[in-house]
């Protein structure tokens, strides 16, 4: 294979600038399985969706391609979440019941495991991201199918084919399966960030995307599964903007 495999769109960066782990990455993903396959793994995909089950939520799935997942280590890296929680703090100081004290609840717990899923984001209206997603969750205690979860979305937005590195959109969706079971949660959004809350959002971008690129060589940090190779949403980018912080 070369690295003209890559059907990326006219705008993106050439493949020879990318990393050699970012290149293989993109190339092996391209390595989808027969149609049929794919067909039925995203209808089974679909109806876990509907019952709940797993980790799967419907803003980590539609309009994305998730092209890398790392895993996150509770007690190693501290230094990783530390940004995480003034933010938290500051963006959800009037959540509401459950969701407040679900927060301080699974932030708290020994159990809970952590991810970050990389993605391009096209939006219903066009508009192009490239981002991440800091996914922390655990286990239902009395049903281990079901998960309790809590995802940071940040995104930096593509304007003429480039990214700027500076995070433009933050999403945050509080998911306790005690209310996501009635298909309710609490979400938040922000897309224009200044003074303090604009360093909170960037501090963690930053923590963020350095930890990308030192996790990214790591073997142990990489998070796979056979179904990445049915699901829709896994998958290799078609941008890579200029800039791209995630290469």
């Amino acid at each position: 294979m070369t690295t003209a495999t890559l059907p990326l769109d006219a705008a993106s960066l050439e493949p020879g600038e990318l990393s050699m782990s970012a290149l293989m990455r993109e190339l092996n993903l391209q390595e989808k399985s027969a149609w049929l396959l794919v067909k039925l793994m995203n209808l089974l995909e679909k109806q876990r969706q509907q019952k709940g089950l797993g980790w799967s939520r419907a803003w980590n799935k539609y309009g994305l391609t998730v092209f890398r997942t790392h895993i996150q280590k509770i007690e190693a890296d501290g230094d990783y979440f530390a940004p995480l929680l003034p933010l938290l703090k500051h963006f959800l100081a009037d959540a509401p019941e459950p969701y407040a004290t679900f927060v301080e609840s699974l932030l708290s717990d020994p159990k809970r495991m952590a991810f970050t899923f990389y993605h391009n984001n096209t939006t219903e209206d066009g508009q192009q991201y490239e981002g991440l997603t800091l996914s922390l969750g655990r286990k239902v205690t009395d049903d281990p199918t079901k998960r309790d979860r809590l995802d940071i979305i940040l995104e930096d937005r593509r304007e003429e084919g480039r990214v700027d590195g500076v995070a433009d959109r933050l999403r945050i969706y509080v998911c306790p399966w005690s209310t996501y079971q009635s298909k309710s949660f609490h979400p938040c959004e922000a897309t224009a960030f200044s003074g303090e809350t604009n360093e909170l959002v960037q501090n963690l971008y930053r923590t963020a995307v350095a930890k990308y690129h030192l996790w990214k060589e790591d073997e142990a940090r990489q998070w796979s599964h056979w179904s990445v190779r049915y699901i829709d949403y896994f998958g290799p980018r078609t941008f890579i903007p200029q800039g791209s912080s995630l290469i």
